[in-house]
């Protein structure tokens, strides 16, 4: 497998909803889809391409740091 990891510097995932933020329509706050004009749908759709491919895809946060996000492939 390959690894992917993408790091940012935002505000960060509550522990709570680093499950969550995969689905449909789900956010780590309503809020944002009026800020930033987000569907939450974004996350879901990475899911099902990278699950589509056999691979897998997750977070990791510390809140008020920011979040990895990786993905893995086959190779």
């Amino acid at each position: 497998h390959l690894l992917f990891k993408v790091k940012d510097q935002g505000r960060g995932i509550p522990a709570d909803k680093l499950e969550s933020i995969f689905g449909r329509f789900e956010q780590v706050d309503a809020s944002d889809s009026r800020n930033y004009c987000g569907t939450g749908l974004g996350l879901a759709i990475c899911r099902t391409i990278v699950q589509q491919h056999n691979g897998k895809i997750w977070v990791e946060s510390v809140f008020a740091e920011g979040s990895i996000f990786y993905f893995t492939l086959p190779l």
